[in-house]
């Protein structure tokens, strides 16, 4: 993740209000200079919505003060349409070939979802395809996959702390991962293959991905066609995601948003009956719903808010992501602060600590010392070029914080 800058908090303003507004009318703000739209640039780039943002742009009446910020994001919006085409051909390709030996696969994310919710793949970017599969043909499917040249790609797991991680394929393994990551041949794009979609700790935040198959639907690709994930397990799997990696890309809350305004609507009573055995991913979407209704304006049904209430963990966990996007342009992308505020019970908070620091140290150097919070950045603002103190103000702030704590607990155990 690039490094914050302070700018970054008004062009991510400007960008929401832009993907908020449904009405082709004029955005309300100018660029006064080449620096201010190549900043606004960067900021569509960084949440990967260049393709939605070309072409609402393109649609104004009005876009005088636009020409140099037009023709940049029109040269990438032909470059990801193109590369969008290519890889729906490679998906298409390649889950025909998995069938043909037998394997039934489902489509996720990628193609599919672009066309399911946007209705062209020209409107949404994204970088690799994502299968899900059954458990029990994992070892086939590995492989059959290596044996058409494609790699796994290596991790950055500890050998002695997270063994299984570097080792993936291995049958022992499957239950601890929910996915292997393969290179293609030519090494132009990725294939995440999964039988979960979230780890031991946010698979109860998704939906069961035993039940996908029962309402697999088919996906209609300029290619050719696919089987996916139906619509509801879609919404409730985009959620689960965005949440999991707390919205630090605003092309996931479009999706969602998106989702809300197709003409086509959500089965809410299939949800319901979904997150009846999943309350944790009733939760998810709750706070999906709120982010995607306060920063996009998008519609919430009625039923949907009958079946996904808001409680007061979800409605602070959706206002601190909502503050740190409008006030850094982007989140912190921690999955650990964002599992904790939707988990409610005291000892799974203990145990997901625990074990965390045993199995994953670097996640909590990168919690200390790496990422930086709104609360950092409203202790001392710092011009951009030291910017980097407050990798050293962090820590200093956290030690001094819990010592507080540690003292204040003491104090009212000893009175």
């Amino acid at each position: 993740m690039p490094a914050l800058r302070d700018d970054w908090g008004d062009e991510a303003r400007r960008l929401l209000q832009l993907l908020a507004q449904r009405e082709r009318v004029d955005p309300g703000w100018r660029p006064a200079a080449v620096a201010d739209w190549l900043t606004f640039a960067e900021i569509c780039e960084i949440h990967q919505v260049v393709p939605y943002v070309y072409c609402r742009l393109r649609g104004l009446t009005k876009t005088v003060g636009l020409a140099g910020l037009l023709e940049h994001l029109r040269t990438r919006f032909l470059h990801i349409c193109a590369r969008n085409y290519q890889l729906a051909k490679k998906l298409v390709d390649l889950t025909s070939m998995l069938q043909n030996e037998g394997v039934p696969v489902l489509a996720y994310k990628g193609p599919a979802l672009v066309m399911a919710v946007y209705g062209s793949l020209a409107l949404r970017q994204y970088n690799d395809l994502d299968l899900v599969i059954r458990k029990e043909h994992q070892v086939k499917v590995v492989r059959l996959m290596k044996g058409w040249s494609y790699q796994i790609a290596p991790t950055l797991a500890v050998p002695r702390v997270r063994p299984f991680l570097g080792h993936p394929e291995d049958p022992r393994n499957f239950e601890r991962t929910q996915e292997i990551e393969f290179c293609a041949p030519d090494s132009t794009y990725f294939v995440d293959l999964h039988w979960q979609l979230g780890d031991l700790f946010w698979r109860p935040l998704h939906p069961d991905v035993e039940k996908f198959w029962d309402r697999a639907e088919r996906q209609d690709l300029p290619q050719g066609s696919v089987s996916t994930l139906c619509r509801e397990d879609l919404f409730l799997a985009l959620c689960a995601h965005g949440n999991r990696h707390r919205w630090i890309r605003l092309k996931w809350l479009v999706d969602i948003a998106e989702l809300l305004r197709n003409a086509q609507p959500l089965d809410w009573s299939r949800v319901e009956e979904m997150v009846s055995i999943r309350p944790g991913a009733a939760a998810s979407a709750n706070v999906a719903l709120l982010l995607a209704h306060d920063l996009l304006e998008a519609p919430v049904p009625d039923a949907a808010r009958r079946i996904l209430p808001t409680t007061s963990r979800t409605l602070a966990l959706a206002a601190a992501i909502r503050e740190e996007l409008l006030q850094s342009g982007q989140t912190s992308g921690d999955e650990h602060s964002t599992l904790l505020a939707l988990e409610a019970r005291r000892l799974a908070r203990m145990k997901y600590h625990a074990v965390r620091i045993i199995s994953y140290p670097g996640g909590l150097f990168r919690e200390i010392f790496l990422q930086v919070s709104p609360m950092d950045r409203a202790l001392i603002r710092l011009p951009n070029r030291l910017q980097f103190l407050y990798h050293l103000i962090r820590p200093i702030r956290l030690a001094v914080k819990h010592c507080v704590r540690v003292a204040r607990t003491l104090w009212l155990t000893a009175i």
